[in-house]
């Protein structure tokens, strides 16, 4: 958790360069506490930790009256590299071994169509040592490896006001593995001189505890 902001930055910084869960689930058999945000724990609670432009909303809700709200504003300026991008987002952290499977799933919506490219949202699953450094990334569904890759995302062709579903698929912690951490998130460096961003809700994240384990539904 102590280099989280590093860690994170570098990842995505890869991604640019180069996520059903149901209400009973979110409540009831993922590991995460407040899987649906209507309880607003806090961190010591917890609850969900989050950074920069996020916060829990009223506003859009895929169930219940509350979900997570990740944005920012991404600047054109008249300098190199010309813009300035944003990262904002929400995680919990557990422990986790080496060779454990995990799964995160969830939805995300955005009621205006995000403008320009990258902007978008995203679930991600990310590995750490006891030391805090990241030992791979898997966001989306169908990754063929621990890196970043941006697919199955709420983004400019995503359309408005649809909650889309989100799956990192089934990630398996490498060697050397202390935590896990499940993190919603809206990463926008299009430039486009516009607040924007995306909602998360009835997210669940699953341990998977053997091979055979189909992952969650």
């Amino acid at each position: 958790m102590k280099t989280n902001t590093r860690a994170l930055t570098s990842v995505l910084l890869g991604t640019l360069l180069a996520f059903t869960a149901p209400v009973t689930m979110a409540e009831d058999a993922t590991w995460l506490a407040d899987a649906s945000f209507e309880k607003q724990l806090t961190p010591d609670e917890g609850g969900w930790i989050m950074f920069d432009e996020s916060s829990f909303s009223r506003k859009q809700a895929r169930t219940g009256s509350q979900s997570m709200l990740n944005a920012g504003l991404s600047r054109a300026v008249p300098y190199p590299p010309h813009f300035i991008g944003t990262v904002s987002g929400s995680y919990q952290e557990f422990p986790a071994k080496p060779g454990s499977r995990w799964q995160l799933t969830g939805y995300g919506m955005t009621p205006v169509a995000l403008e320009g490219t990258p902007a978008f949202g995203i679930v991600q699953l990310s590995f750490f040592d006891s030391g805090g450094t990241d030992l791979g990334t898997m966001e989306t569904a169908d990754s063929e490896t621990s890196l970043a890759k941006t697919s199955n995302e709420v983004n400019s062709q995503t359309p408005a006001g649809e909650w889309i579903r989100l799956d990192t698929g089934i990630a398996t912690a490498p060697a050397g593995t202390s935590t896990v951490q499940a993190f919603t998130l809206y990463v926008d460096f299009s430039g486009s001189d516009t607040s924007q961003g995306v909602y998360f809700d009835d997210l669940g994240l699953c341990a998977l505890d053997d091979n055979d384990a189909p992952g969650c539904e």
